[in-house]
């Protein structure tokens, strides 16, 4: 009887860590919530530009559930972003927030094309190498686009992280894994996605609900504003 009972001990002891993972996909083994904080910089921009104290020096993506909310915010605050993604049903809830206007659409595949104009439909060669980038393994890929003057983009993803379809709604959607360190050229600016850490934890569902106070406009007026907006960075 005592070593019945001490065989049950050592497999509950086993379990344990398994069963109590926080965020973690019991039957795949993957992490399924948390906050990936990525750095963020501005390779093509001049550092003694006038708008240069006025760019994102961070971005945070919070994950479950296969939906994400990527969140950044410029210019001392006074420029926002909130963009609620589901890999499901692939449907994007893209807030702005620009001083004392607040705005919401809702975005479906076929909008997303007027907010990927500057690049198009890259063709992506997958290599063998790998590396560890905020304690993830990840693999290394090649974007080639035909629109871009500098037509090659680096791309490290992870296969580490539980979210179906991670990239549906950019230009990277056939990358099968979270990107971790890669290059967006979005409104005629280069951006550069460094994941600096990743926090599993649990995350609250209200996080993915469309803010009440934001009014609800088109895909084609949300893109207007992005455009002058970050246009102005772009000088």
């Amino acid at each position: 009887m005592k070593r019945i009972h001490t065989k049950f001990l050592i497999i509950t002891v086993l379990a344990c860590p398994i069963l109590s993972g926080c965020g973690t996909n019991l039957f795949s083994g993957k992490l399924g919530e948390g906050v990936i904080e990525y750095e963020l910089t501005f390779p093509e921009y001049d550092s003694d530009g006038i708008m240069a104290g006025m760019l994102p020096e961070r971005t945070t993506v919070t994950f479950a559930n296969d939906k994400q909310v990527a969140e950044l915010s410029a210019g001392m605050g006074i420029f926002r972003t909130t963009m609620v993604a589901d890999g499901v049903d692939k449907a994007m809830d893209y807030h702005l927030s620009l001083m004392s206007k607040k705005m919401v659409s809702h975005l479906q595949p076929r909008d997303l094309s007027m907010f990927n104009s500057d690049s198009g439909i890259p063709t992506i060669l997958y290599t063998e190498d790998r590396d560890t980038i905020a304690g993830y393994p990840c693999k290394r890929a090649i974007a080639v686009f035909s629109k871009l003057d500098a037509p090659e983009i680096e791309i490290w993803y992870t296969n580490e992280i539980n979210l179906k379809n991670p990239n549906w709604f950019g230009p990277f959607a056939e990358v099968p894994g979270v990107l971790m360190r890669y290059d967006l050229v979005q409104y005629g600016m280069r951006m550069r996605l460094n994941a600096l850490s990743v926090t599993p934890g649990t995350v609250d569902a209200s996080k993915f609900e469309v803010k009440s106070d934001f009014e609800q406009v088109p895909a084609e007026v949300l893109n207007h504003e992005l455009a002058e907006v970050l246009g102005t960075f772009s000088m």
